[in-house]
Parts: C-alpha cells; sequence; structure tokens
C-alpha cells in the first residue's frame, strides 16, 4: 500500500509540474468552452472566454492562441455592432496568421473582415478583401475555402445588382460544389440563384433554381431545408398568379411540417399562409390561418416558460437526491474510518500529499524569485538605457546651439548678402533639430515627439524673425495633439521650416500684411493618413510649372517628402499653398 501511496506521490508531482509549464492546454480549453456558446448565440460569455485566452496566450508567448482568440473577438464585436473594433481584432490577428505562415487563418480573417465592410455597406472594399481572400485560397487545397470566397463575392454583386456579375461567382461556386458532390451546398447555391432571380423578377428562372434545389434536398432528406424550399416554390407560383400549384406547394409545406418538431417553422408558415390566402381573397382561410399563427406564437412562449419551471423542477429533484446519496456515502466513510488500519493510510496519504505542496511551493517561490530578480535587473537596466539616451539628447541639442550661435555671428559678419542668408537657412535647419533633442531630453518618451509642442516651438523662432522686420504678417496654427515617431517629426519640421523661410523671402514682396497658416491633420475616411498644409496669402506661385532649379529650400522639401512617402503637391489659392499628404507606417 505504501508503493502505491509513493507511486501516486510521483505521478501527481510530475503532472503538476508538466501542466505548470504548459499553459496551452489553459487556452485550448478556455477556447472549447468558448465554441459550446457559439450555437446559443451569447456574445458575453464567448467574450469572457477568449479575452482569458488571448491574456494566458500573450503572457506565454502562445502566437497561434492569440492569433485564434483574437479572430473570434472580431466576430463577437462584429455581432455586437462594434465595427472598429471588429476591424482591429481582425487586423491583429491577420498579422499573426501572417507571421505564423497559416494561409488558411489568412484566409479566414480577410474573408471576415470583407464581411464588416459588407455590413458597413462599403461594398468597393469588402469586394476588394474577397477578392485577396479568393487568391490566397487557390493556393490552398481544400476547394471548399474558395467556394466560400466566390459565394461571399457573388453576395456582394448581388447587393450590388450586378447580375452577371453575380450570376459568374455563383455558378463558380456551384460547379466546385458538384464537383465535390457537395449537395448540401449545391442546394444553398440553387436557392441562393432563385432568390438573386425573384429579386429581378425572372420569377421562371427562380422557380426552375428553386425545383432542383428541392430534388436534391430530397435525395439528402433535409426535412427543415425541404420545407422552407416548398414554402419558397409556394410564394414564386402566387407571384405569378398560378393560385392552385401556388395553394398545392402550400399544402404540402403543412404536411411536411408535420414531421418537424419546430414550432418556430410552424409559426412562420401559418404566417405566410395568412399572406398567401390574403393574395389569393380568400379571407376566411387567411383569417384561419392568422388565428394558429398567433396561437402558435403565444404557445411557443409559454412552452418555453413550461421548459425552464420543468428544468428547474428536475434540477433541484436531482440535487436534492444528490444531497440524499451524499449523507449516506458520508456516514458509511465515517463508519469505516473507525476501522485503526484505514486511519493510518489515510494519515500517510495526507503526510504525502503535505509533503507535495511544500515541494510545489518551494519550486514556485524559487520560479517566483528568479523571475522577481529578472524583471528587476531588466527594469533597472531599461531605466538606465533611457537616462544614457537623454543625456545623449540633452548634448546633442547643446553642440547644435553651439553651432547655431556660430552660424549666426558667421552671417552678422558676412559682406556677401547671398552668403548671409544661406547662413541664416542653416541656421534654421538647425535650430529645428535642436528644438527635436530638446524635447526628447525633456520628455518621457525617447522615441515620440508631441508634434503640436514640437511645431510650435519651431514657429516660435520664425515668429520673432518677423518681429524684427516690418511686415505685419501673423502666423496662424491648426496642429493635433499627436505623437509622431522622430523619423517623421523631422522631416516635417524641415519641411515647415523651408516653406516658411521661402513665404516670409518671397511671398508678401510689395505686401505688408498677410497670414502663414500651417495645418497637420489626419484626413478623413483614409486610416492612418495625414496632411501637412502651409498657405499663404502673399501674392502665390510664379506662372512657371516647375521649382526653381537653384532653390535649396524647395530640393529639400521634396526630399524631405520623399523620406516619409509623402506626395508633395502645391497650387495657388489665394496665395500659396504647399501640401504634403502621407501615410504612417504601423
Amino acid at each position: 500500500m505504501k508503493f502505491r501511496l509513493l507511486l501516486l506521490f510521483v505521478f501527481t508531482l510530475f503532472t503538476c509540474v508538466i501542466f505548470s509549464q504548459n499553459d496551452t492546454n489553459a487556452v485550448k480549453e478556455l477556447q472549447k468552452k468558448a465554441e459550446v456558446f457559439y450555437a446559443a448565440n451569447q456574445l458575453d460569455s464567448i467574450q469572457f472566454y477568449e479575452n482569458k485566452a488571448l491574456e494566458i496566450s500573450t503572457n506565454i508567448n502562445y502566437k497561434s492562441g492569440a492569433a485564434k482568440a483574437l479572430s473570434s473577438l472580431g466576430l463577437v464585436y462584429k455581432m455586437k455592432g462594434n465595427y472598429p473594433k471588429a476591424l482591429e481584432a481582425f487586423f491583429q490577428s491577420l498579422a499573426a496568421f501572417e507571421k505564423l505562415g497559416n494561409q488558411l487563418g489568412v484566409v479566414t480573417n480577410l474573408g471576415n473582415i470583407g464581411t464588416v465592410y459588407d455590413a458597413q455597406g462599403d461594398l468597393p472594399k469588402a469586394l476588394n478583401y474577397y477578392f485577396k481572400a479568393l487568391k490566397i485560397s487557390e493556393t490552398i487545397t481544400d476547394k471548399h475555402v474558395i467556394s466560400t470566397q466566390y459565394r461571399n463575392i457573388a453576395t456582394v454583386y448581388s447587393e450590388q445588382n450586378q447580375v452577371a456579375k453575380a450570376e459568374e461567382y455563383h455558378f463558380k461556386a456551384l460547379a466546385i460544389d458538384k464537383l465535390l458532390n457537395d449537395k448540401k451546398n449545391i442546394a444553398t447555391t440553387l436557392i441562393n440563384l432563385g432568390t438573386l432571380y425573384s429579386y429581378n423578377d425572372s420569377l421562371t428562372k427562380s422557380l426552375n433554381y428553386y425545383l432542383e434545389a428541392l430534388t436534391l434536398l430530397k435525395e439528402i432528406n433535409l426535412k427543415q431545408e425541404i420545407a422552407t424550399c416548398l414554402l419558397n416554390i409556394s410564394a414564386t407560383y402566387t407571384d405569378l398568379k398560378e393560385n392552385k400549384k401556388a395553394e398545392d406547394y402550400l399544402q404540402q409545406t403543412f404536411v411536411l411540417s408535420e414531421q418537424i418538431d419546430d414550432n418556430e417553422f410552424k409559426s412562420t408558415l401559418e404566417k405566410v399562409a395568412s399572406q398567401v390566402y390574403t393574395e389569393f381573397g380568400k379571407d376566411k382561410l387567411a383569417f384561419v390561418h392568422y388565428k394558429k399563427y398567433i396561437a402558435l406564437r403565444d404557445s411557443i412562449y409559454n412552452e418555453e416558460n413550461t421548459k425552464r419551471s420543468v428544468k428547474a423542477e428536475l434540477n433541484y429533484e436531482f440535487e436534492k437526491k444528490q444531497a440524499a446519496i451524499k449523507f449516506e456515502n458520508d456516514r458509511v466513510v465515517y463508519h469505516l474510518e473507525a476501522d485503526n488500519k484505514l486511519n493510518k493510510q489515510v494519515r500517510l496519504f495526507f503526510a504525502l500529499i503535505i509533503l507535495l505542496a511544500i515541494v510545489l511551493l518551494y519550486f514556485a517561490k524559487r520560479a517566483y524569485d528568479s523571475k522577481k530578480k529578472v524583471a528587476d535587473f531588466m527594469a533597472a537596466e531599461s531605466n538606465r538605457k533611457e537616462i544614457l539616451l537623454q543625456e545623449v539628447h540633452h548634448r546633442i541639442n547643446n553642440n547644435l546651439q553651439i553651432i547655431s550661435s556660430l552660424l549666426s555671428l558667421q552671417a552678422n559678419s558676412a559682406n556677401d548678402e547671398k552668403l548671409e542668408a544661406y547662413l541664416k537657412q542653416s541656421q534654421n535647419r538647425i535650430q529645428s533639430l535642436s528644438v527635436l533633442h530638446e524635447l526628447l531630453y525633456q520628455n518621457d518618451s525617447v522615441l515620440q515627439i508631441n508634434m503640436n509642442e514640437y511645431l510650435t516651438k519651431v514657429l516660435d523662432y520664425h515668429r520673432d524673425v518677423l518681429n524684427t522686420l516690418p511686415l505685419k504678417v501673423q502666423v496662424e496654427t491648426d496642429i493635433a495633439s499627436v505623437n509622431f515617431s522622430t523619423k517623421i517629426a523631422v522631416p516635417l519640421a524641415l519641411i515647415v521650416n523651408e516653406l516658411i523661410t521661402n513665404s516670409i523671402k518671397y511671398a508678401f514682396t510689395d505686401i505688408d500684411t498677410g497670414k502663414i497658416l500651417i495645418s497637420l491633420l489626419p484626413v478623413t475616411n483614409e486610416l492612418h493618413t495625414w496632411k501637412l498644409t502651409v498657405r499663404d496669402t502673399g501674392k502665390g506661385l510664379p506662372a512657371e510649372t516647375k521649382f526653381r532649379k537653384d532653390s535649396l529650400g524647395l530640393r529639400l522639401v521634396t526630399i524631405m517628402s520623399k523620406q516619409i512617402k509623402g506626395v508633395l503637391t502645391k497650387h495657388n489659392y489665394s496665395g500659396a499653398t504647399f501640401e504634403v499628404v502621407f501615410k504612417l507606417e504601423l
């Protein structure tokens, strides 16, 4: 007996260690639990379990589990109508599956993104993602995936009332379904075609597809689908004014409905029958079926309440019996424990359990202490690096200020006006870089810079210059308080610096007053796209269409625009206007 208990101890210890190091099983279990709630459409429960799965997957770097959880959360957000969060989750899942090289996951998420845009009414974008999914799915051997994409594309074309294209892709899906001999999907596609033609007043075509689908459904004996198809055929004959046939198929539906234990379908059938007989002018029959519809609708509600009551009662009886059985078992155990031999075995067992707990706690504490030491070391190292980096920015800023001062002195002592202008322009550029390093030194983040604060400081320098001139030119701004990386912030500041310098130098000759307007705002309806605008109310650009070849500043503006992959445009609109449209890389 002692040997058996020792084996049990070793086995339990081994199992605990294995499971403590393999939390992927916990993720899989949570996602299995979430799947249970899909059929019941319990979105909050699905969201709870998938969020837990995502949290654990992230902590243990289980990329496949995280990607799957994000995809499921995207579906939940979509069903809840939160389309921005759904897209965010789907795009994150898509990126994760792409890194994993999981083509099926990529196709699934592309299709899901398409459905979100479809739900939002953005049919061109939906179609774009469906076609992306189709392109990748054609490299996967599972033809069911390709058939699904064809069906999705056909649905969008149907919504756009592009009958020819909808037909094309429905027929492509149908060809694959026939190749796979998937009778259920064949029937589904045929019914979709019937519905497409019924919306376009091609009732004869619609009827033929419904009848073909009915034949297939009868072969595989799907009674619910057969009944639905019969009801569609009856409605089509009603539209064709063939009352006798419409009534005949309606009666067949009634006969079949007796074999279907689905009061909701029967309620729908009675409601449709009432509408059909009203169309025929048979008001009495229509009224009879309407009353049956009302009765069935009420019975569904009452039946559900009855089921809940019966279930509650059965649960109560079951728990009561379980309690009685437990009591009896406890009594038997109590008498058995009076035996001395059993008492010794129980004490030995509990001693082993306590020992096991001590061992597990010891290893857990060691692991915790080790992780804490590593975390403390990493935090200290990170803090040290940040301090060093900030000190670097501080020293660079000081050096740039020295260079700026030297350039200013050199410019003041220069005899050549053109040389003096070049030195001043160089001083302006260095001043823009100096402001960047000053802000990076002062801020907590050494990687991001607030553009409103940065450009305001750059513009303050130009305001000081304007105050020394006889011109009455105001500088106005509309700059979003957004953080950009330094590789974006620096080119933007240099572009602003060059364009304002040009405006001050050229735009207000023979003009006493004016304005220079600078804005940095997101582009509406374009994700992660921004526009920088520098506009003045001066005399405008010259007639020539190209920049002056000797203008270093404008060449620098062009180079900086290309560096951030932006598009530079210029035009006259009550003065000169320069616009740079660029997209942030995520």
